[in-house]
């Protein structure tokens, strides 16, 4: 099995051979099997839930070293259209994900953590989207490729990488946080009022309170405030309790 070093390597040399891709491209050259799917954050999901996730028969596997917390929520609805459609889904990601974004491994029970080090996704073994250069302007950009040494790459890379992986959340080992949390959660970052909250979910205030009181003191945070800091990977310090499990499972391996 590859270790560490060898699937750096391998990341590397698969960045070298999309940036070369996407800047002949950018200059006009011609890079059959390679097109840019979109620039920016918001035009890479929109193109990957009316272009990409449509036309996707079987599996959709994504490969990011980092999963920020993202309160517009546009990800997580194109997986689960995916997934309810019968889709194969699945994600890898870092260790540092947990740290940043304490909400991922209760949003995704199936996540996995391992060497991610190439952010791609992997479409029914047959086509990659993968991430290129930034934009002049420092957005990122992501590009769709059909050609053999672009996908085959991937290929070999996600397998290697997977073999590797470990489940975020430790078998037998419950979410940090409920379904019903991560909404509250979510609605909290964004400013949504306690009474708002309430009516969408159907519960009382009371309820939501405790919610919200659960999830300040399982991130360690001193109050709302500061849960809200973290929850946006302002801080890394308030999810070490909430993760303990997690990571005492990475340090027995």
């Amino acid at each position: 099995m590859p270790g560490d070093t060898d699937l750096a390597a391998s990341a590397v040399e698969l960045s070298g051979v999309v940036n070369s891709l996407a800047v002949t491209h950018l200059g006009g050259g011609p890079t059959p099997g390679f097109r840019r799917l979109g620039t920016g954050s918001e035009e890479i999901e929109r193109n990957l839930a009316e272009a990409v996730e449509p036309l996707t028969r079987r599996s959709a596997w994504s490969m990011q070293p980092l999963i920020h917390f993202d309160p517009s929520d546009g990800v997580r609805r194109t997986n689960a259209r995916s997934s309810a459609r019968g889709l194969d889904m699945r994600t890898m990601t870092t260790e540092r994900t947990l740290r940043i974004n304490p909400l991922a491994s209760s949003e995704d029970p199936g996540l996995r953590i391992g060497p991610a080090l190439f952010q791609c996704i992997l479409v029914d073994e047959s086509t990659a989207v993968v991430g290129g250069p930034l934009s002049p302007q420092g957005f990122p950009t992501a590009w769709l490729a059909t050609r053999s040494d672009v996908v085959e790459h991937v290929i070999r890379l996600w397998h290697e990488t997977w073999a590797r992986s470990r489940p975020a959340v430790p078998a037998g080992t419950a979410p940090t946080f409920t379904a019903r949390q991560c909404l509250v959660a979510r609605r909290l970052v964004v400013g949504t009022k306690d009474a708002a909250i309430a009516r969408e979910l159907g519960v009382s205030l009371r309820t939501v309170a405790a919610e919200i009181s659960h999830l300040v003191a399982q991130l360690g945070a001193s109050n709302r405030a500061a849960a809200t800091l973290a929850l946006r990977g302002g801080t890394q310090q308030g999810d070490t309790a909430s993760m303990a499990p997690y990571l005492r499972a990475a340090g027995e391996r």
